[in-house]
């Protein structure tokens, strides 16, 4: 007779989920600030790393909605987002790239919301 843990329904995470989807919508957006010619920031290393850093906060995002990773590197991962968001969104206002600044804010709080959700319900073999 071997003793097992009991079962953890696995709910959505719909804050992490915002996050993940706002990031790649981020993504777009300073991906188009990059190759429009029309602004001030194309081809600009700034812009440049407004790209790779909402690479990698999508990338992030979806490793911890998807519960891939867990323990102590989940942990790891949402401090570096929100380590992540601090720097997009001030090289978002520096570059006066305003709807970039916006995607981030908005990830920024489905990211608090994150954190306010209901815990986990345990279910019981019975």
């Amino acid at each position: 007779m071997t003793l097992q843990a009991p079962p953890v329904s696995r709910r959505l995470d719909y804050g992490m989920t915002a996050v993940f989807l706002l990031s790649l919508l981020a993504l777009v957006d300073s991906l188009f600030n990059y190759f429009w010619t029309g602004n001030g920031i194309h081809g600009t290393e700034g812009a440049l790393l407004v790209v790779v850093s909402t690479l990698l906060m999508a990338i992030a995002a979806a490793l911890i909605a998807n519960n891939w990773i867990g323990g102590w590197l989940r942990g790891v991962f949402e401090v570096l987002l929100f380590l992540d968001f601090l720097g997009t969104a001030a090289a978002a206002y520096l570059l006066e790239a305003w709807i970039l600044l916006a995607l981030v804010v908005l990830a920024f709080i489905a990211w608090l919301a994150h954190f306010v959700r209901p815990a986990p319900t345990v279910t019981t073999a019975g």
